[in-house]
């Protein structure tokens, strides 16, 4: 019996002791499991967690983990192990098999973000072997893959088994400190690149008389703008105008990056090390093309374009169902579909009918990964 037909027998058994009444397609719940494996083997570990917290007593049941006050925690399938070879990214490069950042807390999305707008974007990065440095100079020792999918609150990572949610909050990260832009603030950043220059300088520093390290944290600004963030073409244009028109930014027409496609470089130094960053940008059709870092090596950008959410990437992620006034018997049902640790506990109430949910944490819509706790509270009655 492989994997996913022995999941699909333990998940069947487990929902026919529960709710007999109730048909699981469990067809359409096993590829689900797999499309979800970057998060495997966390469930389990999370419901038990729960259970032998504090060394107190627990007693099975049928149904998961009767905790101390009469609660119950709801056991999680295990993740199937993924079968065949690693996935890679659009462009066929290797990924790394876990995310970069990993969502630890459930996100909340805004409403209709399956259909919303996302920023795409798929890199090749190259690094020196350990002990010979990194950057263009060094000789490439590895070569990884990244693509990412950043939404307006909520963002996702291609990994070696699968879409991963990410748990992310700033759109520009500048190394060794960061300064944090939500969608709207993006959009309400000029595109004159003047009044660009003053607004992304005046986050450090008195735009009148700007110390050296101000600029420092300028220059970082808008080459993360004209790169990585996700700008409006408008915007990218605006910064990269702002990069290559500072004082201490050497610029060099008619180059070439790793990928042999022609550009404009931008290059500057850290005032602290010997550190160099040099930004190469297809001025025509306003596009970055690679920065090349000698601390951090290179990053090649092969895709920088604002899309829709690719359906299989949504469908990695688990969302809260509604549960409030279902019954426990329902509940236990989908919580074990949904692979969710669910704790079920009573609390006495005046209002929601004895047997039925009050409420649950995360609440409805949440987006989660596989195994993650959430309490569910259930009317005890008046």
């Amino acid at each position: 019996m492989t994997d996913d037909e022995q999941f699909a027998e333990n998940l069947r058994a487990r929902v026919t002791r529960v709710a007999p009444r109730i048909d699981v397609d469990v067809t359409r719940v096993v590829p689900a499991a797999r499309r979800r494996r970057a998060a495997r083997a966390g469930g389990v570990t999370l419901a038990l967690g729960l259970a032998l917290a504090g060394g107190a007593w627990v007693a099975a049941t049928e149904y998961g983990v009767v905790l101390p006050g009469g609660s119950t925690t709801m056991p999680v399938e295990p993740s199937p192990s993924p079968t065949g070879p690693p996935l890679t990214s659009s462009e066929g490069d290797s990924l790394t098999e876990l995310p970069s950042y990993p969502s630890i807390d459930p996100v909340v999305p805004p409403e209709g973000w399956r259909d919303a707008t996302y920023f795409h974007v798929v890199t090749r990065g190259a690094t020196g072997p350990a002990g010979e440095g990194s950057g263009p100079e060094a000789p490439l020792g590895s070569t990884l893959g990244s693509e990412s999918w950043y939404g307006d609150g909520v963002n996702f990572e291609l990994t070696a088994s699968g879409p991963a949610l990410m748990g992310l909050g700033d759109y520009i990260n500048i190394e060794g400190h960061t300064r944090s832009y939500s969608w709207a603030e993006m959009e309400a950043l000029p595109t004159d690149p003047e009044a660009l220059h003053d607004a992304l300088l005046s986050n450090y520093d008195d735009v009148d008389a700007p110390s050296s390290y101000g600029m420092e944290q300028l220059r970082d600004l808008a080459a993360r703008l004209a790169t990585q963030a996700p700008a409006s073409p408008e915007l990218r244009a605006a910064a990269w105008e702002v990069l290559t028109n500072l004082d201490d930014v050497e610029v060099e027409e008619d180059v070439r990056d790793s990928e042999d496609r022609p550009g404009t470089a931008a290059t500057y130094q850290y005032a602290d090390d010997d550190r160099f960053r040099t930004v190469i940008y297809d001025e025509t059709r306003n596009l970055p093309l690679e920065t090349q870092d000698t601390k951090h090596g290179t990053d090649i950008y092969l895709t920088t374009e604002f899309t829709g959410l690719p359906e299989e990437v949504a469908d990695s992620v688990i969302e809260i169902p509604d549960l409030v006034a279902m019954t426990r018997e329902d509940v236990e049902v989908v919580c074990l579909q949904k692979h969710l640790a669910c704790t079920l506990t009573d609390e006495e109430s005046d209002t929601a009918p004895e047997g039925t949910v009050i409420s649950s944490d995360p609440a409805k819509g949440a987006l989660v990964i596989w195994g993650t706790p959430v309490t569910v509270v259930i009317s005890a009655g008046p």
